[in-house]
């Protein structure tokens, strides 16, 4: 390949073979002093948001049950899945609401009895026996309340009390 690089003074055209010769008179010709190149500006996108994973601290205090429907995250964290309630409380729990809820839906329930009190707050304290060791209930002690509890909507309501305690704080550890 050739490239073409004017004309000769003879009106012919002059080429030089593209791999480097010269033509001329061998004198290199000037160019523009060389500058180092500048360094790259490098931003860094800013950092996303992050949503805590469940609560773990041992020592932190009891959450309650708007805690824990405000924060389903949460809940799908400490657990890696969404589980019903029937599989943490068995046959009585479900039998007394009538179907098997979330537990994300236990805690929302809008019942304003004593049954729909109990599944809200012993949720929580479901949840709160599970992330805190320290929690004044054990998750088999919350089981077994709990499901004692389904029996009657005034003894449901007297647990739901109890758990709403624990949930705040407000109950000693056992």
């Amino acid at each position: 390949m050739y490239v073409l690089h004017g004309a000769a003074s003879h009106g012919t055209p002059h080429t030089t073979p593209s791999h480097g010769g010269r033509s001329g008179s061998g004198v290199p010709s000037q160019s523009a002093p060389l500058t180092p190149p500048s360094a790259p500006v490098i931003t860094n996108p800013p950092s996303p948001t992050l949503v805590p994973p469940a609560p773990t601290n041992p020592n932190s205090s009891p959450f309650s049950c708007d805690y824990w429907r405000a924060h389903p995250e949460a809940i799908l964290a400490l657990l890696g899945y969404w589980c019903t309630l029937g599989e943490f409380f068995g046959l009585p729990a479900v039998s007394a609401f009538g179907r098997d809820p979330s537990l994300l839906e236990a805690l929302s329930n809008t019942r304003s009895d004593g049954i729909g009190a109990l599944y809200r707050e012993g949720t929580a304290s479901l949840l709160n026996s599970l992330v805190n060791r320290n929690f004044a209930l054990t998750t088999q002690k919350v089981r077994e309340e709990f499901n004692a509890a389904v029996i009657s909507d005034k003894a449901a309501a007297t647990q739901a009390q109890l758990f709403k305690k624990a949930n705040e704080g407000h109950l000693k550890h056992h």
